[in-house]
C-alpha cells in the first residue's frame, strides 16, 4: 500500500476529488529512487529508511505547527510527535527553520513553474488575444496546488502575515515570492496591452489577497461554490474590471492643474484724515 505524502491530508468535502490524480502522479515521482539510481546519496533500503523517518518528521511538526503555531513548536516536541530520537532530527535537518523549509518547498516550486507558464501564455496571449486563457491555467495550478499539499498551505496562510524571523521565516519568503510573481505578470499584460486600470504591486496585492481569502474560507467551511469552476469565475470577475477594451480610448495621462495666477492684491483705500476742528472763541 502506497503511503501518503507527509504534505498531503484527506482534502475538504468541498475541494473535488477529480484533481486529486495530480497529486498522486506527483507523489509517484518525488519518491525514493532505486538502487543505483542516485550518486551520492543512500540507495535502496537505506534510502527507504531515510524517506521513512524525514516524512516522520515533517508529519509530527506540521500537525503541531497548526495546532499551536511554528514558533511555539519545540524540536522536543516534534520528535515526541514523531516517536523517534533527538539525534535523529539533527540527522535529516539542521534546525527549525531547517525543517520549515522542507515542507514548504515543493508549494514554492510548484508556484513558480505557474507563474512561469501564465508569463508565457500572457504572452502568447498578446498574439492571439485571449487573456483569460493563461489566468485561467495559473488558477488551476494553484487549485492544484491547494489540493495536493492541503496542510501546507493551511499552514501558509497562518503564518505568510507574521514577523519574516525565525522558523517563520520560509513561509513569508514564499508568501513574498507568490506577491513578486503576481506583480510581475501584471506589469507583462499592461505592457503588452492585455489589461487597463490597476497596475503592478496594487493589482498583485488585491488578486492575491481575495485569492487567499477565498483559500482560507473554503478551508473553514463556506460554500464558496464548485471548486472545479472556481478557476474561470474568479478570472471573469477580475478581468470584467481591467481587461483592455480595443473600442476604448486610449487612457488619458492625468492632466497637472494649471497653477492659477494670483489675483492681484486689492486697492488699498486711501483713509481720510480727520482734522479736528478747532474750538471757536464762544460768543458773547
Amino acid at each position: 500500500m502506497t503511503e501518503k505524502s507527509p504534505f498531503e491530508s484527506q482534502p475538504h468535502p468541498l475541494l473535488s476529488a477529480a484533481l486529486l490524480a495530480s497529486a498522486n502522479a506527483q507523489q509517484d515521482s518525488s519518491r525514493a529512487p532505486a538502487s543505483g539510481d542516485a550518486g551520492g546519496l543512500p540507495t535502496g533500503k537505506r534510502a527507504e529508511n531515510r524517506r521513512l523517518r524525514t516524512e516522520a518528521l515533517q508529519r509530527a511538526a506540521l500537525g503541531l505547527f497548526l495546532q499551536y503555531g511554528v514558533e511555539a513548536v519545540t524540536i522536543d516536541q516534534i520528535v515526541d510527535g514523531a516517536r523517534t530520537a533527538k539525534g535523529s532530527f539533527y540527522r535529516y535537518f539542521r534546525d527549525k527553520t531547517d525543517l520549515v523549509a522542507s515542507l514548504v518547498e515543493p508549494v514554492r516550486c510548484d508556484v513558480r513553474s505557474a507563474f512561469g507558464r501564465c508569463a508565457d501564455g500572457l504572452r502568447e496571449a498578446s498574439r492571439e488575444g485571449n487573456v483569460a486563457k493563461p489566468y485561467e491555467g495559473l488558477a488551476q495550478d494553484l487549485i492544484r496546488v491547494v489540493l495536493q499539499y492541503p496542510d501546507v498551505v493551511r499552514l501558509y496562510l497562518h503564518e505568510s502575515r507574521g514577523p519574516k524571523n525565525g522558523a517563520r521565516a520560509p513561509i513569508v519568503e514564499l508568501s513574498e515570492e507568490v506577491l513578486d510573481g503576481a506583480t510581475e505578470l501584471s506589469n507583462i499584460a499592461h505592457g503588452l496591452g492585455l489589461v487597463r486600470g490597476m497596475v503592478g504591486r496594487l493589482s498583485a496585492i488585491v488578486v492575491v489577497g481575495a485569492s487567499e481569502l477565498i483559500v482560507a474560507r473554503l478551508f473553514a467551511g463556506d460554500d464558496v461554490g464548485p471548486v472545479l469552476e472556481m478557476p474561470g469565475e474568479l478570472v471573469s470577475l477580475v478581468l470584467d474590471g481591467v481587461r483592455a477594451r480595443k473600442d476604448a480610448p486610449p487612457a488619458r495621462a492625468p492632466r497637472e492643474s494649471a497653477a492659477r495666477p494670483a489675483a492681484a492684491p486689492a486697492p488699498k483705500k486711501k483713509l481720510k484724515k480727520k482734522v479736528a476742528k478747532k474750538p471757536g472763541r464762544a460768543k458773547q
